[in-house]
């Protein structure tokens, strides 16, 4: 169960945020923001004022009140709300309105024709940005579980194994650690534990915006495929660790047999790409400059034209936050200036697309603590070899 005073904490913010907008209450309605305030996914709605907490569920009510610390009642039909809303003295309203369908939007807007409604969706995403001890502590775990994963699913890869069971072999090792085998995202992308390239196909370009592309396989194109692991290719293995609805992000290296001397000298360049990233995380820092900063590394190691993209195939940033979703924000990008503050948790994440050669990168999450960065992914970065 989420701890009591953890749930209390996050309401107290969401109130501070509703009293500096001028709402009355915030009315939360998608199942992810139900569970970050109350501790259970449900379908239902969740109405905070100054004065009280109404978790009103359609379903599975008997399951939310054994999960979440807070009382539950049943709404069966949004047909009740207004009464609901009408007895708390309420007018002015936040909601999720970016992530409503049009459909259900439009229902909310003929049932709450007498309220105004007001966006509350940015305030939501920024109170996530900064995260609890408790949060740290899912996400250190987390970290953990993924190398512990690691440490059991790599010895097991052999040459010609498929990339598809190369991930499988990871996956199987997570889902014992209690990995759902998804992996949440908050703009859209759609995969499970991760993705896996190797070789010169993995710069095969998806439509996923991400760090690599890949094959993957009809109906999903996008990371591994039935393309078999070749000894001295590089393989890259990106994959997000899970604890208690906690996501960590982490791409490391692995070469079956002895590598070529370019991919080692890669490998090397990208490991510098992460140092000069990890250097420029820190507290009041403007998310950009973290992307300039590795893209100025990238052109004094001479590699800028792998930087981040293989000819015009390419995504503009370095990084992103981290936490209930695997791609949270800010996004480590150009034009994106939120300042980084402590409590934030971002992944970084250089890449070199390198034609004929594959895409060589790592990728780490950090804790962004009063002192610096705290890795919370532990495996280690070294170019893992395998037989």
């Amino acid at each position: 169960m989420l701890p009591r005073a953890e749930i209390q904490t996050r309401l107290e913010s969401l109130r501070r945020v509703l009293s500096r907008k001028g709402l009355d209450a915030a009315l939360i309605t998608s199942p992810l923001h139900l569970f970050y305030f109350t501790g259970a996914f449900a379908l239902g709605h969740l109405l905070v004022t100054a004065r009280e907490i109404r978790f009103l569920v359609f379903r599975p009510l008997e399951r939310v009140r054994q999960e979440s610390p807070l009382p539950a009642e049943s709404l069966r039909s949004l047909k009740a709300l207004p009464a609901v809303l009408d007895n708390a003295g309420v007018r002015r309203i936040g909601m999720e309105l970016s992530t409503l369908s049009q459909e259900r939007f439009r229902r909310y807007q003929a049932i709450l024709a007498d309220y105004q409604l007001e966006d509350l969706s940015p305030d939501l995403l920024k109170l996530r940005m900064y995260k609890s001890s408790y949060e740290v502590d899912c996400l250190r775990r987390a970290g953990e579980l993924l190398a512990e994963a690691l440490r059991e699913a790599l010895p097991e890869w052999r040459e010609g194994m498929s990339e598809l069971e190369a991930l499988g072999r990871v996956e199987l090792a997570l889902r014992r650690r209690g990995h759902p085998g998804l992996v949440r995202s908050s703009r859209g992308n759609e995969f499970a534990t991760g993705l896996l390239v190797s070789g010169k196909e993995g710069l095969t370009p998806s439509y996923m915006v991400a760090g690599e592309g890949g094959c993957g396989v009809l109906g999903f194109p996008s990371g591994a495929s039935p393309k078999p692991l070749r000894r001295g290719e590089p393989v890259l293995l990106d994959v997000a660790g899970f604890y208690a609805g906690y996501y960590v992000d982490q791409t490391r290296m692995l070469s079956v047999g002895e590598p070529s001397s370019e991919v080692k000298d890669l490998f090397s360049l990208a490991l510098r790409l992460m140092k000069a990233g990890e250097g420029a995380l820190r507290s009041g820092v403007p998310a950009e400059e973290v992307y300039f900063r590795v893209a100025e590394e990238a052109e004094h190691l001479g590699v800028s034209r792998y930087f981040m993209a293989h000819g015009q195939e390419g995504v503009g940033f370095v990084g992103h936050g981290v936490g209930l979703c695997v791609d949270e924000d800010p996004p480590l990008a150009p034009g994106i200036r939120t300042t980084l503050r402590s409590g934030m948790v971002l992944a970084l994440e250089p890449k070199l697309h390198v034609s004929g050669t594959g895409v060589i990168g790592l990728e780490d999450t950090f804790y962004l603590s009063e002192d610096g960065p705290q890795r919370l992914t532990v495996f280690p970065r070294d170019l893992y070899l395998l037989p």
